[in-house]
């Protein structure tokens, strides 16, 4: 402080002193700013003193210049302000070397060297400093005292925002080497203000309980988990614009917020709003008109528009009604069209006419698509899933769907869409794709535990984008207490340029359930393998078909049922089977995980055809829905209907191939596989008829803003599995709820739920808590 006041002190004696007031002090020959000699002409320019900063910057700021004719009475003040008001410099001192160099000493301010921030708990200190640097207060800026008193408004504005009016802001400045500053500031954030009482003030039509129910903020609360009693400046701002909402969906169209006060407690604890409020009168819609030349039928548009004559004015369906229109008009190409509604009021009347003022523009068309963010997947990968091209009408709508299918994609984390026009035209424009990539492979190896299968080895290899082709090659070898199995398969979902996928696998699975406690016992040795395809129909839908081999070794053990032992006696012990599969799937989501709309629908045939020696067929239907709620929550539902049958020689489905119910994949809260009928030794023997449901509420973690991989829900499954469709009874219903957590782990996804059953029956194997894990090593 003391070298700011000094310089300022010397800058002021040195003004006056070139204005011509004479000093009692003795002017030496060359000192140009205590000197009255003649004028010069520059022919050199000295700078000295700048360790920072540049020499050109330096002589930028100065308004002379070599060769210029300097006259220190005139020009001497001149220099010295420009240099001054650069805040670059704490001291400046201009003096003549020699005939005709100007000589210019500066003392640079220091730099900030250093900006630590303590004490910061409810505001990450990414977030202060990024507030700081929208003040330009930043690393390597210029330091002075005025800076202090921007930062801690600064921090002040943010924490205040928040609601900590009780936040106290410390900052020390300490000299680092180098003429350079470090600001360490320490902050007590204090607590949150809460708000002690809300009042609304001038509503004649709803009731004040009504209209509190409406808003973010609350009163305080007595749950201390709630943060609705906390106040914030953007939360209020969010409720205003609630009400105002809320009144003018419902024909209140002058409605107004006169005012609204908030007050504080001395302590800065307490928080008080006054809300004053104008509703006005209630309004009608009057005549609807459609102005403006487009192409399009004017009828079409018309039925996009939902209100009619009569209703009462609502503005967010009127909205609606635009965006309608200007969504119909995309799908011409108008991608800048621009629907106006010009309310026309009469107060007398109290009604309100509507005109949609149309402007389409011209037609747009992509000269340009880019992708941005890929580091491994080939461009043709990402551009064959596009559905708007290169050269076509702009159309939203495909645009929309590009977006969609580029994120279904197992090995895309995120996609954005950017649609800048083409700098020039205005009927062009560039489709800018940016992408980021997710983890599309993985090796790993581990041990675990499942509550479906005991103790589990597992080593496994897959890599969803082989070679940034879009192929996926998987290779696993599980060994569980029941099943050992080795797997290898591989995917080329454009095996033909129309996209006919296609799909080849292998693999070889040996089954001992000699020592399970739920489900019938036997030995059994399977190998096999298939080629599949698929043929998309439609955006949306599949067509499926596949061909493959197995060949089912059988054994029995001293815990065999009779009923098995019966069957190996007279059926044999090997069974050679070819079976067909077809198959048929709509799928709207817009994910393939984790998908927060749309829904699935799969019919599936499976048929070991003439020659196998087993004959049957298998029927399957299985739909999913989901629906958001909100940004967070999202509403899923699934039903599933399984059926076998035998024919030729066979009127069942073969032992090991029927149907189980019950674990962690099909209804939860009951031992894997151990509903429905039962075997001599009442362990499950599974059924040729099976029927499963699920409803289901999915949401991230709680506090976590990016859930990544993770998800919980809230659930209820049922369903059950029987001998076959005729002895189908309701009343046998299993049927559990719970909560569930899904990771989505290197090693595959890891599932565990907490349930408790319902309407089960005695002799039901329980389970309520169910797990799927292995650990990386």
């Amino acid at each position: 402080m003391k070298r700011f006041i000094a310089s300022s002190v010397k800058y002021m004696l040195l003004l006056i002193f070139v204005s011509g007031v004479t000093t009692a002090q003795e002017p030496s020959a060359n000192s140009v700013r205590s000197s009255q000699s003649g004028a010069f002409v520059i022919a050199d320019i000295v700078i000295e003193g700048n360790n920072r900063i540049d020499l050109g910057t330096i002589l930028n700021y100065l308004p002379v210049r070599n060769r210029d004719v300097f006259v220190p009475s005139e020009d001497s003040a001149r220099v010295l302000r420009s240099l001054y008001e650069t805040g670059l410099f704490s001291d400046v001192l201009l003096k003549q070397r020699g005939r005709d160099t100007l000589l210019i000493e500066v003392e640079e301010r220091p730099a900030i060297g250093s900006i630590n921030i303590s004490g910061n708990r409810k505001v990450e200190t990414d977030e202060l400093k990024k507030s700081l640097r929208q003040s330009d207060i930043a690393l390597g800026r210029v330091y002075n005292r005025s800076i202090l008193e921007t930062v801690e408004r600064e921090l002040r504005r943010v924490y205040f925002s928040s609601g900590n009016y009780g936040s106290e802001i410390d900052i020390d400045v300490t000299d680092l080497p180098r003429n350079r500053v470090a600001l360490d500031i320490n902050i007590t954030e204090g607590a949150i203000a809460r708000i002690e009482h809300i009042n609304i003030v001038g509503n004649e039509t709803y009731s004040e309980d009504t209209l509190l129910d409406l808003l973010h903020s609350s009163e305080k609360k007595i749950n201390p988990f709630s943060t609705a009693d906390e106040y914030s400046q953007v939360k209020l701002a969010a409720d205003i614009e609630t009400l105002r909402s809320y009144y003018q969906d419902r024909g209140f169209i002058r409605f107004e917020i006169d005012s609204t006060q908030v007050s504080i407690s001395p302590d800065k604890r307490d928080i008080f709003i006054v809300i004053n409020i104008r509703e006005g009168e209630r309004f009608t819609l009057g005549d609807i008109q459609l102005e403006g030349e487009v192409d399009i039928p004017k009828e079409e548009l018309t039925s996009l528009i939902t209100v009619k004559e009569g209703d009462v004015f609502a503005r967010k369906d009127i909205v609606k009604g635009s965006n309608a229109i200007n969504d119909r008009l995309g799908e011409d190409g108008y991608a800048f069209a621009e629907v106006d509604v010009i309310p026309r009021i009469n107060d007398e009347e109290r009604t309100v006419g509507l005109t949609y003022v149309i402007n389409p523009g011209k037609r747009v068309y992509v000269r340009r698509i880019t992708f941005n963010g890929q580091y491994k997947t080939r461009d043709e990968v990402l551009r064959r899933e596009m559905r708007q091209l290169e050269g076509s009408r702009f159309s939203p709508a495909l645009v929309n769907r590009s977006r969609v299918r580029l994120q279904r994609l197992a090995f895309m984390q995120s996609v954005s869409i950017r649609t800048p026009r083409v700098p020039g035209r205005d009927d062009q424009v560039d489709l800018e794709i940016t992408v980021q990539e997710g983890q599309s492979g993985s090796f790993s190896a581990g041990l675990g535990y499942g509550s479906d299968g005991g103790a589990t080895v597992n080593l496994a290899f897959q890599q969803d984008n082989l070679f940034g082709t879009g192929e996926s090659l998987q290779f696993s070898f599980d060994n569980s207490d029941t099943t050992r199995q080795l797997s290898l398969s591989f995917s080329d979902p454009y095996f033909t340029d129309d996209g006919i996928s296609r799909t080849i696998g292998a693999f070889i699975r040996e089954t001992d359930t000699s020592n399970n406690t739920s489900t019938s016992r036997y030995l059994a040795s399977t190998r096999g393998a298939s080629v599949r395809f698929g043929v998309p129909l439609s955006e949306f839908s599949t067509f499926r078909v596949g061909l493959g081999y197995e060949r089912t070794e059988l054994g029995t053990t001293s815990g065999t049922p009779d009923e098995i032992n019966t069957f190996v006696e007279e059926e044999g012990d090997v069974f050679n089977i070819y079976d067909l599969n077809l198959g048929f799937t709509y799928d709207t989501r817009n994910r393939t995980v984790f998908a927060t709309s749309g829904a699935v629908n799969r019919f599936s045939l499976e048929a070991a055809i003439p020659g196998s020696e087993y004959t049957y067929y298998k029927l399957g239907y299985s739909f999913e829905y989901f629906k958001a709620i909100n940004e967070r929550y999202t509403f899923s539902t699934s039903a599933r209907i399984d059926s076998g049958y035998g024919y030729g020689d066979f009127e069942k489905l073969p032992f090991f191939n029927r149907y189980f119910a019950g674990g962690v994949r099909t209804l939860r809260g009951y031992r894997t596989g151990s509903l429905g009928p039962k075997d001599s030794l009442e362990n499950a023997s599974g059924g040729d008829y099976r029927t499963l449901g699920t409803l289901e509420v999915i949401f991230p973690p709680p506090f976590v803003e990016e859930p990544g991989a993770t998800r919980f829900s809230l659930f209820t499954d049922f369903g059950n599995v029987f001998t076959s469709t005729d002895s189908f009874d309701v009343d046998e219903f299993r049927g559990s709820y719970g909560v569930a957590f899904v990771w989505l782990s290197p090693v595959g996804p890891l599932t565990f739920s907490l349930s408790n059953p319902y309407n089960d029956q005695e002799g039901d194997k329980k389970q309520r808590f169910q797990f799927t894990i292995g650990s990386i090593f």
